[in-house]
């Protein structure tokens, strides 16, 4: 076996549907530029890809689309060449069984709260063979009854302050920063 072949790989996705609402039922949130940059450029800081963004509606797809071409294609790509670099690695999918599929992920789910059972640590990714898939959710988290069953649930992220969790760019930060270190 290739070394190529025995390590893992690391991607990620983020899913705005199925999620939860505050009521905690299904729901589905919007897209915001926002994700699409601070989650390509985070993965690009950390060489994590590639970065699934997950959405089944059309007009949420052609936005996504629109700003990557802006920078891939467009003017945004010549004034800001590292942000073209790291645009390249977002992959839009319909759902997050077409983002498994896709390079055949183990699934690790995310959440401000921990979920019963077994937890594991982010740093102990890349310890496991295969291709991993961390998915983080938007709104008010993810709705696993509509999701495929997860590999595992990974270990939450604990504060010490008032607030009860943190966006989900800096989630995705934090993992990423214990993942490699």
């Amino acid at each position: 076996m290739s070394e190529q072949e025995n390590q893992s790989r690391i991607a990620v996705a983020l899913v705005h549907s199925p999620v939860l609402n505050r009521k905690g039922e299904p729901s589905t949130t919007a897209i915001t530029s926002i994700d699409v940059h601070d989650f390509a450029r985070t993965c690009a800081f950390y060489d994590v890809g590639p970065v699934y963004l997950v959405h089944p509606a059309a007009g949420m797809q052609a936005l996504v689309s629109d700003v990557i071409a802006f920078y891939l294609t467009g003017p945004g790509g010549e004034r800001n060449p590292g942000r073209k670099e790291s645009l390249k690695a977002v992959r839009m999918t319909n759902s997050l069984e077409e983002a498994q599929a896709d390079g055949d992920y183990q699934l690790w789910y995310t959440s401000a709260a921990a979920p019963g059972g077994d937890l594991t640590d982010v740093s102990n990714l890349p310890e496991l063979k295969g291709n991993h898939l961390i998915v983080l959710g938007t709104g008010w988290g993810l709705d696993t009854e509509h999701l495929p069953t997860p590999n595992g649930w990974l270990s939450p992220i604990k504060g010490i302050g008032m607030v009860r969790h943190l966006s989900v760019r800096a989630v995705l930060a934090i993992y990423l920063d214990r993942l490699t270190r």
